[in-house]
């Protein structure tokens, strides 16, 4: 059996799949939430998902490596995604910057260091939602965004600020990739394709693009450097989004409980064929795991 732990409200990103391409794993692929399992009092062997682990506030963290390793002391459990030692986006962040991975900064709004070059743009240290702000061009106008935040009920110590990095191509279209990690296996997710820097979901759809994105899913080409990230990071599954500056990935952040596929969200007609390429070779990677009972670590 293999467990996702997730957090109660954020259950559907792995069971969308299993309603829809991955029907055929229900029942050997189940969701379960933390609270759920904390609660219980006999927890049957598997390989257990430690996810949603940049949602977790620090006691939930804890309370998380506690059932770590309450199952980490059996032989018939193995365990992905350690609830304290993966990094979170700060961390990783600021980490692949100070290694010359990635050519932007980012900064906490709440630490002494200020942004050394703009424009920059604020986010949310722990959601999914993408950029609060639009481009801001220097000191004044991030105090006064910063200033609306707060306003807002937002925390400084949960928002981050980050230098723009322009990765539009000679096109001029922004290409946002994105590659699932499985336990070191890399399975590319998906290519979208945007006229703005900002990309929660493909804004075109010329059949030149999505032809570029099925060899994107084919040839797989950014493999051993994602593979090298997310050891750094110490995750062994999650989806990473990055572009490309200069054919080198810039890493914007890592998600621990990404969504997966599901029929609802399948992009429209013209992207079924690229949805299913991925939905097939992700089903492949999760059996390949392998029972977890009986095998060790």
């Amino acid at each position: 059996m293999l467990v996702f732990l997730n957090t109660r409200a954020h259950q559907n990103t792995v069971r969308g799949f299993l309603r829809s391409f991955g029907r055929a794993l229900a029942g050997t692929v189940v969701v379960r939430s933390y609270e759920r399992m904390l609660a219980e009092a006999r927890l049957p062997p598997a390989l257990y998902v430690f996810g949603d682990l940049e949602r977790l506030t620090p006691d939930q963290a804890e309370r998380a490596a506690a059932l770590w390793r309450r199952l980490d002391a059996r032989r018939d459990c193995r365990l992905l995604n350690h609830p304290t030692r993966s990094m979170c986006r700060y961390e990783l962040l600021r980490t692949l910057h100070e290694r010359g991975r990635n050519r932007f900064d980012v900064y906490r709004a709440s630490e002494a260091r200020a942004p050394r070059r703009f424009p920059v743009f604020l986010r949310g240290e722990h959601d999914h939602d993408g950029s609060r702000t639009p481009l801001l061009a220097d000191a004044a106008a991030l105090a006064a965004a910063l200033a609306e935040l707060e306003r807002g009920g937002a925390r400084r110590d949960d928002v981050l600020v980050t230098e723009f990095c322009d990765t539009a191509g000679a096109d001029g279209i922004y290409r946002k990739y994105a590659a699932f990690t499985i336990a070191g296996h890399i399975v590319p997710r998906h290519l979208f394709y945007g006229d703005e820097w900002m990309i929660k979901t493909t804004k075109r759809e010329d059949p030149h693009l999505l032809a570029e994105e099925r060899e994107y899913l084919k040839t797989n080409p950014h493999a051993a450097a994602l593979a090298a990230v997310f050891a750094l990071a110490r995750i062994d599954y999650g989806r990473i989004d990055y572009a490309l500056l200069d054919g080198e990935p810039q890493v914007w952040e890592i998600n621990t409980n990404p969504m997966t596929v599901s029929f609802r969200h399948a992009g429209g007609a013209a992207r079924q064929g690229v949805q299913a390429a991925f939905a097939e070779r992700f089903a492949a990677a999760l059996r390949a795991l392998g029972p977890a009972a009986g095998t060790g670590r």
